[in-house]
């Protein structure tokens, strides 16, 4: 692994790559636990406004990710689209430091705060595009590698939020966020646009290209009449080749189709992790009396227990199973609910915190990985949907944990969390028993 460090600290773009992610996940990390909290206290909004508010926020997150994820496809230009959406995010929270009327809030946060957001899909999208990385393992390590600079982010990041909030208020807050994306945006500037959006290899079943496949389909014919003419009793060979190109064409069809399923199934997990990240802080406090100080070292240790994870995976990630590892990863997810549902003291959260960060380093690392290898050509589509998948989450997540609490309690809120992890875990199981099928019957062929 020191080897590979080494090779990525030498790839050109890296670096500064690195340091522009890191940048990202400092600021993302100052502004996201305490954004509900500057509503309610800063601009005195109302339970419901704030909802309302922050559902807004999220959807104009997930509209405008989308939209520039399919024009930095067309274009082939990620960096160009990067750039924009974090000078959104600037103008975004340093709005926030003079902005207070509800309405005003709302504009602010629809217009640019949501397109803002758009920059944590794309900086991986222009990663997987800039790097000149031939490698498949290398080019997973490197995905990882940026994702866990988000992880180590959250580990500190918090906790110095909060110190800056208590010395310099929401205003100042908001304006060392805004000087964060700032600064990623001009380190961006610096480095040089890519149009070549496959320059990644691809790990795991794509679906190929329709010219793609055109072309290896004529080679493959062209390949197949010489050893045919050449060949005396070389029919049953084409034959089987033939078959074999079928049997490959239609595994990437139905990993294309597998798609819609595979979001699904991200979304729940989603859903449940954001309604979790609402729910803990309060379950921590009012139903267990445990302090904010517990709180601090129960969300502080996940994000650490991540990195470790995050770059072990990145490092294997082109050996692994993708479908299993995901498919494990939400039974997992189940374990930590019901286990939240049981405990009975605040200072056993802590220890419970690595089965999410489980959680998170599985879908972080292989399930981006996974959607951009089955589009190929799509590399900002593929990243927008994976990470548009927790944001509907996050959109349905408030409403589903007030109302289930309010009605049901905590405990109830939990297991209804499970019960999408168990369901989550359905969707990815039909992957792994289609694969287990295949692989079965070519071994039965082949004997």
């Amino acid at each position: 692994m020191p080897t590979r460090f080494v090779d990525l600290v030498r790839t050109k773009h890296f670096v500064p790559l690195a340091v522009t992610t890191l940048l990202l996940g400092v600021a993302l990390s100052f502004t996201a636990p305490y954004l509900s909290l500057f509503g309610v206290e800063e601009a005195s909004m109302s339970p419901l406004r704030l909802g309302v508010f922050m559902t807004l926020v999220s959807a104009s997150g997930v509209w405008a990710s989308t939209v520039v994820a399919r024009w930095s496809d067309r274009s082939g230009r990620h960096r160009t689209s990067l750039i924009v959406s974090l000078i959104a995010a600037v103008l975004g929270y340093a709005s926030l430091g003079f902005v207070h009327g509800y309405a005003g809030l709302v504009v602010v946060g629809v217009v640019l705060l949501g397109p803002g957001a758009a920059s944590l899909s794309q900086i991986f999208s222009y990663a997987r595009a800039a790097l000149a990385i031939d490698d498949a393992g290398q080019a997973e390590f490197a995905s990882a590698t940026l994702r866990t600079l988000l992880s180590a982010a959250w580990v500190f990041g918090p906790a110095v939020g909060a110190l800056i909030l208590s010395q310099a208020g929401f205003k100042g807050l908001f304006g060392f966020a805004a000087a964060s994306f700032a600064a990623s945006a001009a380190i961006a500037m610096c480095m040089t646009e890519t149009k070549d959006a496959n320059r990644w290899p691809i790990v795991g079943t794509a679906q190929p290209s329709r010219t793609t496949a055109k072309s290896e389909a004529s080679a493959t014919r062209s390949e197949e009449n010489v050893r045919h003419d050449s060949v005396p009793g070389s029919v049953d060979a084409t034959s089987a080749d033939c078959g074999s190109n079928a049997v490959a064409i239609a595994a990437a069809a139905g990993a294309r189709k597998a798609i819609p399923r595979i979001l699904l199934a991200l979304t729940l997990i989603g859903l449940a992790a954001n309604a979790t990240m609402i729910l803990l802080p309060l379950y921590l406090v009012h139903a267990l009396h445990g302090t904010r100080l517990t709180v601090s070292a129960a969300l502080g240790t996940g994000a650490f227990l991540e990195i470790p994870m995050m770059l072990w995976l990145g490092a294997k990630s082109s050996q692994l199973r993708k479908p299993n590892w995901l498919a494990a990863s939400a039974a997992v997810h189940a374990v930590y609910f019901v286990a939240l549902a049981a405990v009975g003291q605040p200072l056993a959260v802590v220890p419970l915190q690595i089965l999410p960060a489980t959680v998170v380093a599985i879908t972080s690392c292989l399930g981006m990985t996974y959607l951009q290898d089955l589009m190929p050509g799509e590399l900002g589509a593929a990243t927008a949907l994976f990470f548009n998948a927790s944001r509907v989450g996050s959109i349905l997540s408030g409403v589903l944990a007030g109302t289930i609490v309010g009605a049901l309690g905590y405990q109830a809120a939990f297991l209804l969390c499970a019960g999408l992890a168990v369901c989550a875990f359905v969707l990815l199981s039909l992957d792994v028993v289609r694969a287990d099928g295949k692989r079965f019957r070519a071994g039965v062929r082949r004997a």
